[in-house]
């Protein structure tokens, strides 16, 4: 196994583990909110802060909104971490941290949303895609 391959591996390990992981935490599995590390300590929080990044939508579209990426994150944690598909996976991931930023964005604001670990995220995914169209293109390119 190369570096590259190796980090690579890293890479899509641990964004599906944070997928994994937040997952964990809006369902309460982790502890109560307030207790060191855990943002949501239960659905209910979550629900309302989709409410707040989606202020276009009524109420049960944005509760809907909610169980759907909820889903949509265990699912793509599981298929990161075991390595199936990873194609889909890391374009789907994209496209849903992509769809999180902006909605965070138009309903918080570009400095409140900057705060945020989602910035981070998304151009490291942005620039993992982009790396290896890269490589497809130009096989001899580091």
């Amino acid at each position: 196994m190369t570096i590259k391959t190796g980090c690579f591996i890293f890479i899509r390990v641990f964004l599906g583990l944070m997928y994994l992981w937040i997952v964990a935490d809006r369902l309460g599995f982790l502890s109560p909110v307030g207790n060191l590390g855990v943002v949501w300590g239960n659905f209910d929080n979550f629900l309302e802060y989709t409410a707040t990044l989606n202020p276009w939508f009524p109420r049960v579209v944005s509760d809907i909104l909610g169980y759907f990426v909820t889903f949509l994150e265990v699912v793509l944690g599981v298929l990161l971490v075991s390595g199936i598909r990873l194609k889909e996976a890391a374009l789907a991931s994209l496209a849903l941290l992509l769809v999180f930023l902006l909605s965070m964005i138009f309903s918080i604001g570009f400095k409140e949303a900057f705060d945020y670990i989602v910035f981070t995220v998304v151009v490291a995914a942005a620039s993992a895609l982009l790396y290896r169209e890269a490589k497809k293109r130009r096989p001899g390119w580091v």
